[in-house]
């Protein structure tokens, strides 16, 4: 398919790595990245401050054979949420009158408003950066992205799944709200800060934002497999991270991500002793805030060989525990690009490693075997990886699913309307309050959802109430590719008078729950409030005004 290209950059003269041990790494890392199909990446490690190794793999651009190198940018999805984190930090260390637990109102003032009066009055920073608010992730409508002049202040309200404080639910959402209160606190836009508190202070100089980029041309492609060939991910998707930078929206380097642990492993200081972030501040961002998440993925004796197992969520990273060290990590995902982070405090060392490539190219378990060898090596453990486990992780010791290919020649079956019912029945506007408006159109041939900046819909029926969903366009390889082949399941609810009247649609795929989006006069204008912002819906058109505090999808 294409000739892997593997680059040692530094080979860190403080490293305990023999030169066996090198050449070891070098085969293992070239096994991975050919059996699991990755298109280019790179990884670095440090410990004690030094930078012990640094390899780019592959290609940025595949179709011109461009070379991968230590200085180009990869995007790292949630990796970012560890910068809003401690840009906190630092602002609370400028503003001694609040605290971890300052009420969030008491900071942005008597308007600010979450979806209750209990919410509203007692949710504060460490709950919302411990996510512990009970906001659902709800990725369907965020897949699509937002309209391009929504701003972070747009999005206030969210219903919770879940009582304050009482279960662990990951939410980018109120990961932008934390952006939004570091604005009011700092009084500059969050990207501003970022740049002026962590990247200038640290000497990340090729690090930046989605919402910096103006073309893709110095970016690596993004892809997805799709009936085992490669087809290239659009890149404009990632702008459905914005306005949701804070969860989401950085890229960076090696070099830049090694400054990035070494600040972290030294608490809050760099190399020249300065102190960024003092340590009374600093020190909580590690500490374990809310208990068992991501148990899922959790390893464990006597079925693997090792134990790696997740105990808390601090404040932007994960507390885990493998094979006997404390690991402070996280990963991130955007739009075809995957990064993971490992850091062992105790130890100093950290291991950064990011790929390109969506879910069908199996990117957790590509990241996860990297990261684990290189953190052998850096721990003195003997590896429990070989050059044959990498390939098949999480088997020989799990079974696994068989994984179901797309269609390389259309995103969806053979055409059909094996119903009655006109399609302009279906056809119209439809609202809800949180997640905005999606329209149904009629071209003929059936119906079309039409949702958001990114997402188009060939809906086909199973019966007059049910319909199939597959993505069109660029959002098609999220359900017409390589293992990501399950359609969305729309249910069309009729009145007595056989009329729709709403749209159930699957906001958050991690619960049985649909939404329901109720249907719009589509013959005049309507007014639907969006909490503290009206929005006027005309029958023609399409708006996605999300009263949520932010967030994107293709993100994890």
């Amino acid at each position: 398919m294409y000739t892997l290209l593997l680059l040692l950059v530094v080979q860190g003269s403080g490293s305990s790595f023999s030169d066996r041990e090198y050449q070891g790494f070098s085969d293992f890392l070239d096994g991975v990245i050919s059996c699991r199909g990755v298109t280019g990446g790179v990884l670095t490690l440090v410990k004690d401050e030094r930078v012990v190794l640094t390899k780019s793999f592959g290609y940025y651009d595949l179709e011109r054979r461009r070379k991968a190198t230590v200085n180009t940018r990869f995007f790292i999805g949630s990796l970012t949420k560890a910068f809003t984190s401690a840009v906190i930090a630092k602002l609370l260390a400028e503003h001694p009158s609040y605290t971890w637990d300052t009420p969030i109102a008491h900071i942005l003032g008597p308007s600010f408003r979450l979806a209750n009066d209990l919410l509203s009055k007692s949710v504060n920073l460490r709950d919302v950066l411990a996510h512990k608010v009970g906001v659902p992730s709800n990725f369907s409508p965020l897949l699509v992205g937002f309209p391009e002049n929504t701003t972070r202040e747009d999005f206030v309200r969210h219903e919770p799944l879940y009582p304050l404080r009482t279960k662990f639910v990951y939410s980018n959402y109120m990961y932008v709200l934390a952006g939004f209160v570091a604005e009011k606190m700092g009084g500059k836009p969050w990207e501003t800060l970022v740049k002026e508190l962590l990247f200038e202070p640290l000497g990340m100089r090729d690090s930046g934002f989605v919402s910096d980029v103006k073309n893709f041309t110095q970016y690596p492609s993004a892809f997805a497999y799709v009936d085992g060939r490669l087809e290239r991910v659009d890149q404009n998707l990632l702008f459905s991270v914005l306005p949701g930078g804070p969860a989401g929206s950085i890229y960076t380097t090696a070099d830049d991500m090694n400054k990035w642990m070494n600040f972290n492993l030294g608490n809050g200081s760099i190399s020249n002793g300065s102190v960024v972030i003092p340590d009374k501040y600093f020190t909580e961002l590690h500490k374990e805030q809310m208990s068992s998440p991501f148990s899922k993925n959790n390893l464990y004796k006597p079925v693997y060989p090792v134990s790696d197992m997740t105990l808390s969520y601090c404040l932007g990273w994960v507390s885990s525990v493998y094979r006997g060290y404390r690991k402070i990590w996280h990963s991130g995902g955007i739009a075809g690009y995957s990064s993971l982070l490992w850091l062992f405090p105790d130890l100093k060392a950290g291991v950064f490693v990011t790929i390109t490539g969506a879910k069908d190219n199996q990117y957790r378990p590509s990241l996860y075997t990297i990261a684990s060898q290189a953190s052998d090596l850096l721990l003195g453990n003997t590896p429990w990886l070989n050059e044959s486990t990498s390939c098949t992780f999480p088997a020989p010791w799990k079974d696994l699913k068989s994984i179901q290919h797309g269609n390389p020649q259309k995103p969806h079956p053979e055409l059909y309307w094996n119903i009655t019912v006109s399609q302009t029945t279906y056809a119209g506007l439809y609202g809800h309050l949180a997640f905005g408006n999606m329209t149904i159109t009629s071209d003929g041939d059936g119906i079309l959802l039409n949702y958001g900046r990114f997402g188009r819909l060939r809906l086909l029926p199973i019966n007059e109430q049910l319909f199939l969903g597959y993505f069109l366009d660029s959002l098609s390889f999220t359900t017409n590719s390589d293992g990501n082949t399950e359609p969305l399941v729309i249910d069309f609810k009729f009145n007595a008078l056989g009329a729709v009247e709403s749209i159930e649609f699957p906001v958050d795929l991690s619960v049985p729950q649909k939404t329901s989006f109720k249907r719009i006069d589509k013959f005049r204008s309507r007014y639907t409030r969006n909490y503290s912002v009206m929005t006027k819906a005309e029958g023609r058109g399409v708006g996605t005004f999300l009263s949520v505090t932010a967030a994107w999808c293709l993100f994890h």
